[in-house]
């Protein structure tokens, strides 16, 4: 039996490469990634200042879609995120949510039909991208669901450097990967960036995102900071950052697994990220990096908390948090990393070694 994949609208990177690496003798619809990149985060999107139409729907909506009328009969249909009404498939998850459209009001109203369908013999594969996606599942739907899932990192197209790039004591470059400049926590990596600028001048900040307007102004003062617009492909990302880089900053405060961190660590870089869901899966603190305690964050654990659909609220939140706690601890971090190259070095070579455990 072949394997029919979705034909989504929108995929990203690690979607269309899972498609890409399918053995092409199991696969009905492979061209669908043909000269295909990984759908992004627009810069209209990533800088609006209030809800999409979509963001504000409250009604409980469950992610079930009719079976393609392109699946030949008896193929396999593989679709992320959702349900299929009829015929067998397999479901790819971030987390559970995915599953009534991240609206977590609606999980009660059909968890039971999920279970029922998660269970089904028509189910053949729940595959997770996480531990935690798993521990959502068991949360949710008991024991049963979760020991159905089936773990799968996505390393689909990704090959693990052979080593780290030599660190330099006298640049350490660090990075920032991300569209949504304020919800990944981006003013306050700002903040603890000058201030370990001042005690370390020898380290440099590449910040690929879409910038807000009100801080350009901030970053034109430092010749430390490179701003770059998001409009690399994965290639590039790879060659022109991730195999020259030291140390991924990732202070995302909303996430469900971290591709970026993900990919970083392939390529053996050490890493700085908030603890949130996934993310301890990937950065050991003390170990390939440092874990820290975001001052916000829209998950509790492996379940979502209040601010899972309230964009404007969790925006507004950001902007008015008291987080100097946290911008010291960040920047203390930056300052050993840029301070200690030997511990630099073995953070690094860490990082592969978990990315290869995870590999594996």
């Amino acid at each position: 039996m072949k394997i029919y994949f979705y034909p989504h609208a929108y995929l990203r990177d690690r979607q269309l490469e899972t498609i890409r690496q399918w053995p092409s003798n199991q696969v009905f619809n492979k061209d669908i990634a043909d000269n295909r990149q990984g759908a992004q985060v627009s810069r209209s999107d990533s800088l609006a200042k209030t809800q999409s139409w979509f963001d504000t729907i409250k009604l409980p909506l469950l992610n079930i879609k009719l079976r393609p009328k392109g699946a030949p009969t008896g193929s396999i249909v593989y679709v992320w995120g959702g349900l299929v009404l009829s015929g067998e498939f397999i479901v790819d998850l971030d987390n559970p949510w995915s599953l009534v459209g991240y609206n977590v009001n609606a999980m009660p109203i059909y968890r039971f039909f999920i279970k029922k369908i998660l269970l089904s013999q028509r189910c053949l594969e729940i595959r997770c991208m996480s531990k935690a996606c798993k521990a959502s599942l068991k949360t949710l739907f008991g024991d049963i669901v979760s020991q159905k899932a089936r773990l799968h990192y996505p390393t689909a197209g990704i090959e693990p450097a052979n080593h780290p790039s030599p660190s330099n004591s006298k640049l350490v470059r660090f990075l920032f990967i991300g569209t949504q400049f304020e919800i990944k926590g981006g003013e306050a990596l700002l903040q603890a960036f000058e201030k370990a600028s001042k005690k370390n001048t020898n380290i440099q900040l590449d910040l690929i995102s879409h910038l807000p307007e009100n801080f350009f102004k901030r970053i034109s003062k430092s010749p430390k900071i490179i701003l770059h617009d998001p409009n690399y492909t994965r290639e590039q990302i790879f060659s022109e950052f991730l195999s020259n880089c030291d140390v991924l900053i990732h202070t995302s405060y909303m996430e469900s697994f971290g591709m970026t961190v993900f990919e970083a660590i392939s390529q053996g870089l050490a890493v700085i990220a908030n603890d949130i869901y996934a993310l301890r899966e990937l950065v050991i603190d003390g170990k390939n990096g440092f874990l820290l305690d975001p001052p916000i964050t829209k998950w509790d654990g492996v379940l979502p908390n209040d601010y899972f659909m309230k964009k404007n609220e969790f925006l507004t939140a950001i902007r008015g948090l008291s987080n100097e706690q946290y911008v010291d601890r960040l920047a203390d971090c930056i300052v050993t990393l840029s301070e200690d190259t030997a511990v630099l070095d073995k953070m690094k070579k860490s990082s592969l070694s978990v990315f290869k455990a995870l590999y594996e």
